[in-house]
């Protein structure tokens, strides 16, 4: 497998060599060990005294080095201790170094920033398919984001393409990172090879409505999406993914309380029940709205319920689901509305789905109170719950401490002694 290098520019093996000879003129005795201080010296004891002199210039030499660099190491130090400066440290600390030294020509600094550079210095026509997906998966998987995104502008560069598989979580990470135009440049790649995967996620529409609407691009993501939503429902995997980003969607505008969006978010879930027949997305609407703690909200679940009689049909199917998520967040106040609203479209058999989930609900609280008027609705609307529940709540009853047992316990328990404090 190609081994991960760092990108320089094109002279980039003469710049790290005139950054090695700096770094070797500035800082000699980094480079002698031990061993080769041993050598210098029983080699100077055979040599002559112009020698001598010559080697003792240049250890005061590194000796001068050396305090200064100790010198440079203590002032960040220093600039790090205050936590004002800590801004403006990188400069301060680069502008001492330049001005105590004066050696460091730009070439060599230019040199250093191009060494520490972090983008990758891979060219992925070297590599194989299941290479490219490795090293997509490994960035995918880290969440390194500069890499990753350098390994996506070399595919698009070179119109290489890594396999269905990986090509999915790269759109799927590019959707989260927000980046649009890497989309769009991946699915024209895809367009010109002719790549299935672009017919079943319409031109990759859902990608690109999601990207949109993270940005912060509302009413341009839902254009998107519904634009393309009918080409999405000819393949199951189009249609989930289209319908996962329009929950999404629905929830995150109910979370944030946007009226705007939610009219627009109205408008687009009812053209496409008019024109794909598809009542999906305004279940959606409407669970989000009748769950919601908002008067106005709770109007609009109101209103969608009342217009669509397939809402009403679908909500019906699925009343056993849609009150265990509510009961799953605590949410009873939606549950007894719920109920209300059965009873009202005299669906009573989602109605008493409803009271058997709410009784083990409470049940499972102990709350006998709850129970009980539980018990007593279901018996006015003749809708009785199971034996085995009837028998639940009777032990429920049973269990429950009497009035004198209360009151007894209460008398003997012992008094609290008084606590006297003399003030003298």
């Amino acid at each position: 497998m190609a081994l991960l290098t760092r990108r320089t520019s094109p002279g980039s093996p003469k710049a790290m060599q005139r950054f090695q000879n700096c770094i070797a003129f500035l800082w000699p005795s980094l480079n002698s060990g031990p061993a080769q201080a041993h050598a210098i010296q029983r080699k100077s004891a055979q040599i002559d005294s112009l020698d001598c002199l010559t080697n003792e210039l240049v250890s005061r030499n590194s000796k001068k080095w050396d305090e200064l660099r100790d010198l440079f190491i203590r002032k960040p130090n220093k600039i790090e201790s205050n936590p004002n400066n800590f801004s403006d440290q990188n400069e301060i600390v680069s502008t001492s170094f330049g001005q105590n030294v004066n050696i460091l020509s730009k070439g060599v600094v230019s040199d250093f920033e191009v060494i520490c550079s972090p983008q990758l210095g891979l060219d992925i026509r070297s590599l194989s398919q299941p290479q490219l997906d490795n090293l997509l998966l490994s960035t995918v998987e880290i969440k390194n984001k500069p890499d990753f995104l350098y390994l996506i502008k070399q595919c698009i560069r070179y119109q290489q393409l890594p396999s269905n598989e990986v090509l999915l979580g790269s759109l799927k990470y590019l959707m989260q990172l927000c980046r649009l135009q890497q989309i769009e440049s991946l699915a024209d790649l895809c367009k010109l090879r002719e790549h299935p995967l672009v017919k079943v996620y319409a031109n990759f529409s859902p990608f690109k409505a999601m990207a949109l609407w993270r940005s912060g691009s509302a009413d341009i993501a839902l254009v998107t999406l519904h634009r393309d939503y009918g080409n999405c429902m000819e393949t199951g995997e189009g249609r989930k993914l289209a319908r996962n980003v329009f929950r999404t969607i629905v929830e995150d505008t109910l979370l944030q309380k946007s009226e705007a969006v939610l009219v627009s978010l109205m408008q687009v879930a009812r053209s496409i029940y008019t024109e794909q027949k598809d009542i999906f997305v305004v279940a959606c609407v409407w669970k989000q709205c009748f769950a919601s703690e908002w008067f106005s909200d709770q109007k609009s679940a109101a209103d969608l319920y009342d217009n669509y009689q397939e809402l009403q049909q679908l909500v019906a199917r699925r009343s056993s689901s849609l009150c265990s998520s509510f009961l799953r967040t605590n949410n009873v106040d939606a549950v007894h509305r719920l109920i209300e609203v059965f009873l009202q479209n005299e669906q009573r058999e989602a109605c008493a789905n409803c009271l058997s989930l709410l009784f083990n609900y409470q049940y499972l609280r102990s709350d006998l109170r709850a129970c009980a008027e539980i018990i007593k609705s279901c018996s006015e609307l003749g809708m009785p719950l199971s034996d085995v529940q009837n028998e639940q709540f009777l032990t429920l009853f049973l269990n429950q401490p009497t009035i004198g047992n209360v009151r007894s316990k209460e008398n003997h328990q012992p008094k609290p002694v008084k606590e006297f404090q003399f003030k003298f």
